[in-house]
């Protein structure tokens, strides 16, 4: 399950970010903005129970967040959530929604569904946290959690950040593996950070 990153708890503290990985034209970079599969999109009001029953499909119940706590994590001052939809039904999972346009919802009209989504927050000292990564079960190993983090780096660049921070289970070797890959740096160890037997990796990337 690597392709969502855990928020940091592995499900013991659903108040701390995880991050263990298992489009609003001119907010998010064009270079991110489209895939063959998959269009990144800005996060809106009626994506949240979307969101939260896909947190909820890809974490156990005893690590996905509640609705308070996602929704306090989305609306935080300073965080940004990148939403990533698919992108036609030949893409979609056969229980997906039809498809519709992603930049200029209509009311009424029907939206492509939901296939991940990545939630950062921006922090006064010039760095990026990213907060969880979620991907749904049919959209692994299709890059999307690639798209997600590369879109919330150029975002951050953008923000003037000059890094971007998050925690990783010591016990997620996949999720691990693919941060090494992606550029970031092991820096040290989080005692306990998730449980009294789990331990996390803070890890960093400069930007």
């Amino acid at each position: 399950m690597w392709a969502c990153p855990r928020k940091p708890n592995m499900g013991f503290h659903p108040s701390k970010p995880r991050t263990d990985l298992p489009g609003i034209p001119g907010l998010l970079g064009t270079s991110s903005l489209h895939s063959c599969m998959f269009t990144l999109r800005d996060y809106q009001k009626r994506d949240f129970e979307e969101l939260f029953e896909l947190d909820r499909r890809c974490f156990d119940p005893s690590i996905a967040y509640s609705r308070p706590e996602l929704a306090s994590f989305i609306e935080q001052r300073r965080a940004f959530t990148i939403v990533a939809e698919w992108n036609g039904p030949n893409s979609a999972p056969s229980n997906g929604s039809a498809p519709a346009d992603t930049h200029k919802p209509t009311a009424g009209a029907p939206r492509r569904p939901i296939a991940g989504f990545l939630t950062c927050h921006y922090q006064r000292q010039g760095y990026g946290h990213i907060i969880t990564i979620d991907v749904h079960p049919d959209a692994r190993r299709n890059h999307l959690g690639t798209l997600l983090v590369d879109a919330a780096c150029d975002r951050l660049r953008r923000m003037t950040a000059f890094m971007v921070v998050l925690e990783v289970a010591v016990n997620n070797h996949s999720a691990l593996a693919f941060y090494d890959r992606f550029g970031f740096k092991r820096v040290k160890v989080l005692e306990r950070y998730y449980s009294r037997d789990i331990d996390a990796i803070f890890m960093t990337k400069r930007l």
